[in-house]
């Protein structure tokens, strides 16, 4: 297996995911407002499920036009991620994640390659997703500390605006701001930055439904902030919870079914 040394749905969506959230009452402190480990914690409850499929695009727009490619990913709870592009100019690829591991398989050469280190934050498809965007898993509530900011609208709802904090410095964003749908618990934006302060990614959600007692943002639109005049637009087009999936699908050996 070759090996690169630089380099949880999605998923982030897909963590991104992380646009998913729930539809409950946060307890509020003294002053009138939750804190923002409370608000942490009802947007954390509802991104976890056992087991999860998503059928969605990418359309990544730049310099050189529009470009598609769908994809299906299955995760399960502990960070496993599957995601086998479907159809487009990288049909037949597959990316898997195991815990903090990734490996990508190109079936015309028929090679697993494991990715690790910055590799991690390469762009998936060409889009403004990284590998790592799209695949981890982890919470934020374990790798941020929270400060609630105050309440800012966003596209006419009305959500908490808080700073994050990463506790290590091992973490691609050091800092993160986040806007949590006050109704829903969705995350409907978010800032992306540097220990410097840089900003390097935004997110936005949108198109948010439910589903099995959680909500969920069938648009999620990131931008790379030092690139020029390009983003990618994710949409859902189908997605489970709480379902069954064989063993099969997290096994590296099984890249190639």
């Amino acid at each position: 297996m070759k090996r690169i040394t630089p380099a949880r749905a999605i998923f982030r969506l897909l963590s991104l995911a992380a646009v998913l959230a729930g539809a409950a009452a946060v307890s509020a402190q003294s002053g009138g407002e939750p804190s923002s480990a409370a608000i942490l914690g009802k947007l954390e409850s509802n991104q976890s499920w056992n087991a999860g499929k998503i059928e969605a695009s990418l359309a990544v727009s730049n310099r050189f036009g529009v470009t598609d490619n769908d994809f299906t990913s299955w995760s399960r709870k502990g960070g496993d991620a599957l995601i086998e592009i479907t159809s487009g100019p990288d049909r037949g690829q597959k990316v898997l994640r195991q815990a903090s591991n990734i490996y990508l398989f190109y079936p015309e050469a028929d090679e697993v390659i494991w990715l690790k280190g910055t590799a991690l934050r390469d762009s998936l498809m060409g889009s403004d997703f990284s590998y790592e965007d799209l695949t981890d898993d982890r919470t934020l509530m374990d790798r941020f500390d929270g400060e609630l900011l105050g309440s800012e609208a966003v596209d006419g709802e009305d959500c908490w605006r808080l700073k994050l904090k990463a506790k290590s410095k091992k973490e691609t964003y050091q800092i993160q701001e986040i806007w949590v749908d006050k109704t829903r618990y969705v995350q409907r934006k978010a800032i992306l930055y540097s220990a410097a302060g840089k900003a390097l990614r935004s997110m936005t959600a949108t198109d948010v439904r439910p589903i099995g007692g959680r909500y969920l943002a069938y648009s999620t639109t990131m931008t790379d902030l030092l690139k020029k005049n390009t983003s990618t637009v994710m949409t859902i087009k189908k997605a489970e919870i709480d379902i069954d999936i064989p063993e099969r699908y997290f096994n590296r050996e099984e890249l190639s079914w």
